[in-house]
């Protein structure tokens, strides 16, 4: 688990940067994302029992950064005061009385449909609890009937999260998915991009051994080796040796060339930093595009790999597993074993 101090220092590096969208959920760590989210936000430091924060150095915050946090539509939840308590919370954890963003995780639900999720953010938006309405893991139908919803009720429909990575590519649902936003005016952040490390230099054959995210999405290595190849093949091009620099300051890096190839598709990926080495070499990302080529090669090595592909039940199922989840880390936050860890 990240330290205050490694996150902290994460924020100021993308900060410095200009990088303004944050994202979060409720479902994090039961909230305790969404807290520390709001500590970076306001410059406040972790107390002791993190239901409170006390005034630190400022962290040169702006007014621009863009905060995105989760709805999780549990079976438990079902009416549109779930739908604004849940909210509140959010907001109460994050420091700010108005999510300039807030997602519905996932359109998956045993009796709500996704129009009735719009219908919830309308009201909170009446209420100044929201600004903008955002998708999470939708289908081209599903985004399209949210934004119709969205018309319909007075709230605007900005984006999609999904998995979108060279693992997901070569699916006719996720470019249906893209087709549909494109017209519609809906962004796509694309999460997942880099394939949970699939997709970055330091994978090794021993290490795909243990990895889980490979399992679980059924990838074999002989699946990655050509796209890897490629990877690493465009990054050595776009790799600058200069005299007088170091050769490995100078690399691009598998990742880089990942995240290039996401822009490039007119998406806005979206990483997740474990060191500030990691945020720089993410930020180095946008100092280079690549060419037609180069796009073109990656597009054909890509994998079908992605979530919109999974039956029904599946997500249903995922959802209600991630809802059991989030109570349970909520309850360990909050309790008293909790309070005597911190102390």
């Amino acid at each position: 688990m990240l330290s205050e101090t490694e996150a902290r220092e994460i924020y100021q590096t993308f900060r410095s940067r200009g990088v303004v969208i944050f994202d979060t959920a409720e479902g994090y760590g039961g909230g305790t994302s969404e807290k520390r989210l709001g500590r970076l936000l306001h410059g406040k430091q972790r107390t002791k029992s993190d239901n409170t924060s006390s005034t630190e150095t400022p962290l040169n915050i702006q007014g621009d950064n863009i905060l995105m946090t989760k709805f999780l539509p549990v079976p438990w939840r079902f009416t549109h005061k779930h739908f604004e308590n849940a909210l509140r919370a959010s907001n109460m954890r994050m420091g700010v009385t108005e999510c300039p963003i807030y997602l519905l995780h996932s359109p998956m639900h045993i009796s709500r449909d996704i129009e009735y999720w719009v219908e919830s953010a309308a009201i909170c938006k009446r209420k100044g609890l929201l600004k903008y309405f955002g998708l999470s893991n939708c289908s081209s139908h599903q985004v399209k009937r949210a934004v119709d919803a969205g018309k319909k009720f007075g709230v605007k429909v900005v984006v999609n999260q999904v998995h979108y990575s060279l693992l997901d590519y070569d699916s006719d649902a996720l470019k249906k998915m893209q087709k549909t936003c494109d017209e519609l005016g809906v962004a796509i952040i694309a999460y997942n991009s880099l394939g949970q490390g699939l997709l970055c230099d330091n994978l090794t054959r021993e290490k795909f051994t243990h990895n889980k995210p490979a399992k679980m999405m059924d990838i074999q290595w002989g699946d990655l080796v050509p796209l890897r190849t490629a990877l690493r093949e465009i990054a050595d091009a776009h790799s600058t040796k200069k005299d007088g620099t170091d050769e490995a300051n100078a690399r691009v890096s598998m990742a880089q060339v990942a995240l290039c190839w996401c822009r490039a598709h007119n998406t806005i990926p979206l990483v997740g930093c474990r060191s500030k080495k990691q945020a720089e070499d993410s930020l180095s990302s946008l100092t280079f595009d690549l060419t037609a080529d180069e796009v073109s090669a990656l597009d054909a090595l890509a994998l079908n790999r992605c979530t919109l592909d999974s039956p029904g039940w599946r997500r249903k199922l995922f959802v209600a597993l991630a809802g059991v989840v989030m109570t349970a880390c909520r309850w360990m936050d909050w309790s008293p074993a909790s309070q005597i860890a911190a102390e």
